[in-house]
């Protein structure tokens, strides 16, 4: 009987921990703006065409 009850008890431990992780990592991938990138429209340094000819030293 006691272990019928451990078990039950580490199973429901089991199952609330992995819905906690779940819940975390579901908000965390699905937060607001998790995939936002950066705005690209100001550019550090002006980007080289492909077609440009390399400088010439």
């Amino acid at each position: 009987m006691g272990t019928k009850i451990y078990l039950t008890a580490l199973g429901i431990l089991f199952i609330v921990c992995l819905s906690i992780g779940f819940y975390v990592a579901y908000s965390h991938v699905f937060a607001p703006n998790a995939y936002s990138v950066p705005d690209q429209d100001i550019a550090q340094t002006p980007a080289l065409s492909a077609s440009a000819a390399a400088p010439q030293s």
